[in-house]
């Protein structure tokens, strides 16, 4: 009975042992396939990943290596790809040539007046003159005439890269009186003179034209011509020079006189 006893028991141990293994062999492929799984949703984020950087710089090689449709033909002339259109300097530059294209360089204020009298019998004496002053203060505008450049004026070296565009001498532009703007001073009058002086549509004319003729004086001077002269130099390269970028890049602008 004893030994019937231990066989059981022994038996019992086999048995328990048995199940005990099946339980670890069963966990050890469940942690197998949770790994397998593992591993194969972390491929699939790194591949997700690589693609999405791959994506984003192949789009921005391809912003850089854009291209404008800008082909340099000519030292002086470009041509769009889509087109036969060219351009060169001088069909920039003397476009619309019966436009009148006056730049102004330099601007000077200045008063000028003059004396009107009126001679009792013609005497010349204070005391049978009548004097009247009248003042005025005008705008002298030196003008750089653009629209007298012409094709010989428009020089390019090819070789060095320079575009040299002659331009006439600032000068003077015309001086426009407003008669509303005279001033007309108090009347001072001699002893055996009487009543006050009558200006006629005549006397204004004479008083414009005399004042016009004495702003041109004061402002046409040499000192104010050399002003205008080196201000005239600098307007017109700040004109010109983004016209020649335009054209081509790597030229240079000299801006000379006539």
């Amino acid at each position: 009975m004893i030994r019937a006893l231990l066989k059981s028991n022994v038996n019992y141990l086999f048995y328990a042992g048995d199940t005990k293994g099946d339980a670890w062999n069963m966990k050890n492929r469940i942690d197998t396939k949770k790994l397998v799984i593992w591993l194969i949703s972390a491929a699939f984020i790194i591949g997700a990943v690589i693609v999405v950087i791959l994506f984003r710089n192949g789009s921005g090689r391809a912003y850089q290596k854009y291209n404008d449709g800008v082909n340099y033909i000519d030292p002086d002339t470009i041509q769009l790809s889509d087109s036969s259109v060219t351009v060169s300097f001088s069909e920039v530059i003397l476009s619309k040539p019966e436009e009148t294209r006056k730049l102004v360089v330099y601007e000077q204020s200045g008063e000028v007046s003059y004396t009107i009298t009126d001679k009792l019998w013609g005497i010349d004496w204070d005391q049978t003159t009548k004097t009247l002053t009248v003042k005025y203060t005008g705008k002298g505008s030196f003008v750089v005439e653009l629209d007298q450049i012409a094709q010989g004026d428009i020089i390019d070296d090819q070789e060095n890269k320079i575009l040299t565009i002659k331009i006439p001498h600032p000068q003077l532009d015309a001086i426009d009186i407003n008669p509303d703007e005279v001033e007309i001073g108090n009347q001072t009058s001699g002893f055996f003179t009487i009543g006050d002086i009558k200006l006629t549509v005549e006397d204004y004319i004479d008083i414009e034209s005399e004042l016009r003729r004495r702003l041109v004086e004061k402002f046409d001077t040499v000192v104010n011509g050399q002003q205008a002269d080196d201000l005239a130099l600098d307007a017109v390269y700040d004109i010109y020079y983004p016209v020649v970028q335009a054209v081509d890049g790597d030229y240079e602008l000299k801006i000379e006189f006539k």
